[in-house]
């Protein structure tokens, strides 16, 4: 079987702590993001994606904060914050009428959006989705999918799986959404679950060794279980340029 530069990134990442997605998906928005900062500001297309999209997600926009990326951000958020600027022009208050049904469902639940100003709130919400997590989901389906088809098989990756820490619960959700195959699914569940339940026994042994009467016993690998099950359970958090 050809492999493909997906299946080296994956074997390079399942030998690393943490979920080896959430690791390649890190490293891929680093470099989305170093692209664009130092290639792409001036690219027309870039730039209309960034306008559609208002910019960036919190979580993207806040990584852009990184040594020599002043100049280019400030570039990119001119550009956005102009288009903003441009759909606040000739905004108004549209005043329902005083007996309209609209207006009396209003003023009964205040949970609801405003009519007056519903416009506006359309001119100022996004038209796209972030282009960083577009191109970083595009990288995620590449991944799991490269995971699922050479997980088994002469050099798969079942061997450098089982020694890992495994998926985080989320793209392990991810990764049996688009299994097929019953082979891998029983390998890649077996694989899963014995590193979950040795996560337990460390969460297990955590506790206990916390526990007044044992606290002279030294720590073992059941240290930093609380950090690995979190990161099992929610994703591994993990810096970009650190990955």
């Amino acid at each position: 079987m050809s492999r493909t530069a997906s299946y080296y990134d994956l074997r390079d990442a399942l030998a690393d702590p943490g979920c080896p997605v959430c690791r390649l998906m890190a490293r891929s928005t680093e470099r989305y993001l170093d692209g664009l900062l130092w290639e792409s500001v001036n690219d027309p297309g870039v730039r209309d994606k960034l306008r559609q999209a208002q910019g960036f997600c919190h979580e993207h926009a806040w990584q852009l904060n990184r040594a020599g990326a002043s100049l280019g951000v400030a570039i990119l958020m001119h550009d956005v914050l102009g288009s903003v600027l441009g759909a606040m022009e000739s905004a108004r208050f549209q005043a329902l009428p005083a007996e309209s049904l609209r207006r009396a469902q209003e003023s009964l639940d205040r949970s609801q959006p405003a009519a007056a100003t519903a416009d506006l709130v359309a001119r100022l919400s996004a038209k796209a989705e972030c282009p960083a997590c577009i191109q970083v989901g595009q990288m995620e389906e590449i991944y799991l999918s490269t995971l699922n088809e050479q997980l088994l098989g002469e050099d798969g990756l079942l061997a450098a799986y089982e020694a890992s820490d495994g998926l985080c619960l989320p793209h392990f959700r991810q990764t049996l959404a688009c299994l097929r195959d019953e082979a891998v699914f029983q390998a890649l569940l077996a694989a899963q679950r014995t590193l979950w339940a040795r996560l337990v026994e460390h969460l297990s042994e955590f506790i206990r060794k916390n526990d007044a009467r044992f606290r002279d016993e030294p720590w073992g690998d059941e240290s930093d279980a609380w950090l690995r099950a979190l990161g099992a359970l929610t994703g591994a958090r993990l810096d970009a340029g650190r990955a």
